[in-house]
């Protein structure tokens, strides 16, 4: 339980964080870019070494690592179009919902525990995913909660006349990938791929999605839709210490005998009501009723799924 606290307090450091970019001007992109170099420095530090080795293409976990950067990049850039055209309230939903393939997943494949309670914890925590973060009005500006995915992008969705209905696809893509990285993390630790108190895996996965972020920054630079600057490689640095953590965390929770379909609607619940109540109390953010109890079905939905 240690480690998913731990999971928790970085994961919601970061909502903070990002959550600070737009005051200072920081592009959100290029800094999750230096981010992920940053998370692979951290690695390299912690294990003594450079963490890149010849013997470690030839382990069972190198493909999912590679196909997990994948999917790190992938997503964030689904989720900011998700933003983009349909507003934070539906980015944040289609995010965490990823539970709703995770646990799933975890009891019918490798037949973990799924009692009565835990399933009704389970429902819950899908609830109060999207009370929590449901507008007050149809015109409210929408809360940040968690994901760097809502930086520097407007907080209004594209009105529904000017939105393509083909652009369905896309939050749908982003429910997707979020589900299914957790999937192969899921798969990953059941399968006993790694060690997953080795951090070389996460680092890789971090590299990975670091080189391909790069590419797509070089392209950006080298035809003037993007600006470099310092500014973006400093925030980068202060983000990636803690995402550092949250997955290094995260992997060590999994190593424990907590099972993933204990893991993920924990975590993601717990993100949800410590960032909430941190941005009411630092933030001076308002909530509204269904706010109040999507939060109270949050507690409770944690509560259902530890018992």
């Amino acid at each position: 339980m240690l480690y998913l606290f731990l999971t928790v307090a970085c994961s919601v450091l970061l909502g903070f964080i990002f959550k600070l970019f737009g005051r200072f001007g920081v592009d959100g992109f290029q800094a999750i870019i230096f981010n992920y170099f940053t998370c692979f420095t951290c690695g390299w530090l912690h294990l003594g070494h450079f963490p890149v080795q010849a013997e470690n293409f030839d382990t069972p976990w190198m493909p999912y690592a590679l196909v997990l950067g994948l999917i790190f990049i992938s997503g964030f850039n689904m989720a900011a179009l998700t933003v983009r055209y349909f507003g934070v309230t539906i980015g944040q939903i289609m995010q965490k919902m990823s539970i709703v393939l995770t646990v799933p997943f975890a009891i019918l494949a490798y037949h973990e525990s799924a009692g009565p309670t835990k399933i009704l914890g389970f429902i819950f925590a899908v609830a109060s995913i999207v009370l929590v973060n449901w507008p007050d009005t149809p015109a409210a500006r929408p809360r940040e909660i968690s994901k760097p995915e809502t930086n520097q992008i407007s907080q209004k969705p594209t009105s529904s006349v000017s939105r393509p209905n083909n652009l369905l696809w896309i939050p749908i893509a982003t429910w997707a990938l979020a589900g299914l990285l957790e999937v192969l993390l899921v798969r990953v630790q059941n399968e006993g791929l790694t060690d997953m108190n080795d951090p070389t895996f996460i680092i890789t996965i971090f590299g990975t999605a670091g080189v391909l972020g790069l590419l797509i920054a070089l392209f950006g630079w080298l035809t003037g839709r993007m600006k470099f600057s310092w500014k973006n490689v400093a925030a980068g640095i202060i983000l990636g210490i803690p995402n550092y953590g949250s997955m290094l965390f995260m992997l060590r929770a999994l190593s424990s005998d907590l099972e993933g379909s204990f893991v993920f609607p924990v975590a993601n619940v717990g993100i949800i009501v410590a960032t909430t109540i941190g941005a009411v109390t630092l933030f001076r953010e308002q909530l509204s009723r269904l706010n109040w109890l999507g939060i109270a079905l949050a507690v409770a939905a944690i509560g259902l799924i530890i018992s």
